[in-house]
């Protein structure tokens, strides 16, 4: 069990404990480690480490080492584990998705969203090891951002990988509380195997005004009956009864701009839920059915006329927004909202003196080009995460875009703003060509991903740190920065490393 946690922004860790050569690995802010003994010039730690195996595979094992700070700074570099007051984000790249986790100072862990695919739920089982069926993870929040299958269809994914053959891609957890945007995909095509409409893709709708809304919002998955679901959907409500049996049904719930009381389970974390932005229709909570985007990529044509409703950008501008408030340090997290969702944010926080500036973006929809320069300029980030990633050319959808890219640079209030991009941080190294198996006359050009991508960021309140990984252990991209006071100009400063 840790007994600490590392209280300098970059520790090395090496294998003897009275030279600085054989690096094992190198530590971060708020890292826990177990403490073993503490020397005149070193600190023996036992940590979870990974070893290569001759086939390439990597396997979480724990081992002992040191960190050499000298005499003088020696008290400083691990602090006892009840002195944590660091607030920990991964946001890890799942390919075409997101998937992050929040830990808070306490340890408490929030999931945002979790990708389509095993990435995320492999990735959670090397952070959170040894749980047991007896002995589960407690998640206490899961927020999907909304229905979108690259946003949840991985989440599944944790719940098989209990039966994995291999211990460590286990992982056992008990969901505390499911929070959503409350609206759910039907299947694509009816009884008949016509395509559904997009107006009658997620359910009952009214018009108002002439206006179209859509009322058919829901809390409880469990309670929606499977002809109504899609696939993705279906997977996950599976999921959730089968948690539901194991430990007690997790509270369920539909978040909009008008919720309160659903984070108080954080202590010391505010959390703000900006979006989705609900409507009252006779008498009850609606969400306005959005249009089509002009077909035009480039921002000087968006006065073009959006002529058609649309399922899918109605899901995503509708998506669970969020800023986090830590100290003087702001997260904004930004589902998949598209251009006319975030006017629609930025004028209602005008019209409601809410601020949505923030330090930390995660950039909505993956950095697609349906965006609004007006909600990059109000957010005007500091650090800028695009979760995107490289899958297949039937998903490429040209993630992130130039002008994207190039607005949050514009909009950003630092002449040197971080932007991220997720599918941009891993390493891959050239295996060359592969030998030919057993009765095959192929053979493939191989390359191995041997730096996963994440791009994390720490923070105190007042000092953040944004780092990410290499190719190399002892290489790491890492910033500090000082926010001294709310919405003041950030300080850069040095990265210390021991």
């Amino acid at each position: 069990m840790p007994t600490g946690f590392i209280a300098v922004d970059l520790a090395k860790v090496y294998k003897e404990a009275n030279k600085r050569s054989g690096l094992l690995t190198v530590l971060a802010w708020g890292d826990p480690v177990d403490v073993v003994e503490t020397t005149a010039t070193a600190i023996k730690i036992r940590l979870q480490d990974f070893q290569e195996g001759t086939d390439g595979s990597i396997t979480p094992i724990v081992r002992t080492g040191y960190i050499l700070p000298g005499r003088s700074a020696r008290n400083e570099v691990v602090r006892p584990l009840d002195e944590k007051n660091v607030l920990m984000v991964s946001f890890v790249d799942v390919q075409q998705g997101d998937g992050c986790v929040v830990e808070t100072p306490d340890g408490k862990v929030m999931l945002i969203d979790g990708g389509e695919n095993q990435l995320f739920a492999r990735y959670l089982a090397a952070r959170y090891p040894g749980s047991s069926p007896d002995n589960p993870k407690v998640i206490d929040c899961i927020v999907i951002t909304h229905g979108d299958a690259d946003h949840y269809a991985g989440l599944p994914k944790i719940l098989d990988s209990e039966k994995n053959p291999n211990s460590r891609k286990r992982l056992f957890i008990k969901p505390q509380r499911v929070y959503h945007n409350g609206i759910v995909k039907r299947p694509g095509k009816d009884a008949d195997k016509k395509k559904v409409p997009d107006t009658k893709l997620l359910g009952r709708t009214e018009k108002k005004d002439g206006k179209l809304y859509l009322t058919e919002l829901h809390d409880n998955l469990l309670l929606v009956p499977d002809p109504e679901l899609n696939t993705p959907f279906k997977a996950w409500k599976k999921a959730l009864k089968k948690y539901a049996d194991f430990y007690g049904a997790p509270q369920q719930k539909r978040l909009d701009h008008l919720s309160e009381q659903a984070f108080d389970f954080l202590d010391g974390v505010e959390m703000e839920i900006l979006g989705p932005i609900v409507e009252q229709v006779n008498g009850g909570p609606a969400l306005k059915f959005l249009m089509e985007p002009p077909k035009s990529v480039q921002q000087a044509a968006r006065d073009e006329e959006r002529s058609s409703y649309s399922a899918s950008h109605t899901i995503n501008g509708h998506s669970i927004i969020l800023r986090m408030k830590y100290g003087n340090v702001r997260f904004l997290f930004a589902g998949d909202l598209n251009e006319e969702a975030e006017d629609l944010l930025v004028a209602h926080a005008r019209t409601g003196a809410q601020s949505i500036q923030a330090e930390v973006l995660k950039v909505p929809h993956h950095g697609s080009a349906d965006f609004s320069g007006k909600f990059l300029e109000a957010v005007s980030p500091l650090v800028s995460v695009v979760s995107s990633g490289d899958e297949s050319a039937q998903k490429e959808y040209i993630h992130p875009r130039a002008t994207l890219m190039g607005a949050l640079g514009k909009h950003s209030r630092v002449e040197r703003p971080l932007i991220f991009v997720t599918e941009m941080v891993a390493f891959w190294k050239m295996e060359g060509f592969s030998k030919r198996l057993k009765g095959s006359q192929n053979s493939f050009f191989a390359f191995s991903r041997s730096a996963f991508d994440i791009v994390h960021l720490r923070t105190d309140g007042n000092r953040l740190l944004v780092f990410t990984h290499s190719g190399k252990r002892e290489l790491k991209e890492a910033y500090a920065y000082t926010i001294d006071s709310e919405g003041a100009e950030p300080v850069r400063q040095n990265v210390t490393i021991v």
